[in-house]
């Protein structure tokens, strides 16, 4: 399976998760493709909005600064919610709240880190 697929499979279960959830979502087809700040995928539910960027490595840290910057663009001008996954080697994945990230000032992350589960930004249990 290349790089692009795994990626892909990332964000679609990413979809599917969400929508199991109730809240409507989709892919966005060619995000990285652009020059402008498009998440990987967006999620909609009673007028909420979260934005997320999917990122999926073999090693145990990751640097985000380029993708929080991305979606902080994006999140100032649609006011949506947004995050980041990441999906270390055969572990869950992790979301990390780019305003988190942003006031921090440090990017990356890493299999230790503090993170929020899907229920917990979607708002059905508290963070970790």
């Amino acid at each position: 399976m290349t790089n692009y697929q795994k990626g892909a499979r990332f964000e679609r279960d990413i979809v599917n998760e969400l929508w199991k959830h109730g809240w409507a979502a989709m892919r966005a087809a060619g995000s990285g493709t652009v020059g402008f700040p498009v998440p990987d995928v967006i999620g909609i539910k009673d007028k909420k909005i979260i934005v997320i960027e999917c990122k999926a490595t073999r090693k145990d840290k990751i640097n985000l600064k380029k993708a929080a910057l991305s979606l902080k663009k994006l999140s100032d001008i649609s006011k949506a919610r947004a995050y980041i996954a990441v999906k270390f080697h055969k572990k869950r994945p992790r979301f990390f709240d780019i305003k988190t990230l942003l006031s921090r000032g440090s990017y990356s992350v890493s299999l230790n880190d503090n993170h929020l589960s899907l229920d917990s930004i979607l708002g059905e249990q508290g963070t970790l």
